[in-house]
């Protein structure tokens, strides 16, 4: 198995989230990736929240230290086929953009997604397996 982790994860990793213990229980699961959609999301929602260019960076080098001590693998999906499907899931299952990207790719490599979003549940054939 080699689940991709959600956004919802990422963000999980800050000391300070309410699920930063369950964060850490999930990045033992043997095989877990990072896919670049995951990593552009993350990037994109701290932009949108006002933090600077600086700020950011700061925050993905913390992600790639903890990814690196834990051997997690980061991994691209972004091609023409990975925003066809993109568009499919969102326009038949209600996915978000971000959330239909996610599940394009986690579809792209496991069909398998660490994540407590429910909206997951709704496309066929992706496993979806919660934080806690």
């Amino acid at each position: 198995m080699m689940p991709v982790a959600d956004t919802e994860l990422l963000f999980a990793l800050n000391p300070n989230d309410k699920k930063h213990s369950k964060a850490l229980k999930v990045l033992s699961i043997k095989g877990l990736k990072v896919t670049d959609t995951a990593l552009f999301e993350f990037q994109v929602v701290l932009r949108a929240r006002g933090r600077k260019a600086g700020e950011v960076a700061l925050a993905m080098e913390a992600l790639k230290q903890i990814f690196e001590s834990r051997k997690i693998k980061e991994v691209s999906t972004i091609n023409t086929d990975l925003f066809i499907k993109q568009a499919e899931i969102e326009e038949k299952y209600g996915l978000s953009y971000f959330d239909s990207m996610i599940a394009a790719s986690a579809l792209a490599i496991d069909s398998s997604v660490v994540s407590d979003d429910v909206a997951f549940d709704r496309v066929p054939g992706l496993k979806r397996i919660p934080l806690g």
